[in-house]
C-alpha cells in the first residue's frame, strides 16, 4: 500500500508526480483514483505527462488527455542484452 491509498475514496482524484525518471521534470498529474490504484497493482506500470513516453522503453498502456499510463517493457534492451551474451559466449 503506497502512503496516502487509504486516504483515497472512490471518485476522488490523485495528484502524483510524473514517473517519466527525468531529472528535469516536475510535471504533477491528476489521476482519478481508479486508474491510480489499477496502475499500482503491477510494478511495471508509470504514471506519466502526455509526451513523457520513452520509444523501445516504456510502452503506452492508456492515453487520456491529462496522462498515459505506460509499461516499462524494455524490449529493445532486452534484445540487445541478449544479444551481448551471444557474442560473449
Amino acid at each position: 500500500m503506497y502512503e496516502g491509498d487509504q486516504l483515497a475514496g472512490v471518485g476522488s482524484v490523485v495528484e502524483v508526480a510524473c514517473e517519466c525518471g527525468r531529472s528535469a521534470c516536475g510535471e504533477v498529474i491528476a489521476v482519478p483514483w481508479c486508474v491510480y490504484a489499477e496502475a499500482r497493482r503491477e510494478p511495471r506500470r508509470r504514471l506519466l505527462t502526455p509526451g513523457h513516453e520513452l520509444p523501445g522503453i516504456r510502452r503506452a498502456l492508456s492515453r487520456y488527455d491529462s496522462f498515459v499510463v505506460v509499461s516499462n517493457d524494455d524490449v529493445n534492451g532486452r534484445e540487445r542484452r541478449e544479444r551481448r551474451k551471444r557474442l560473449v559466449r
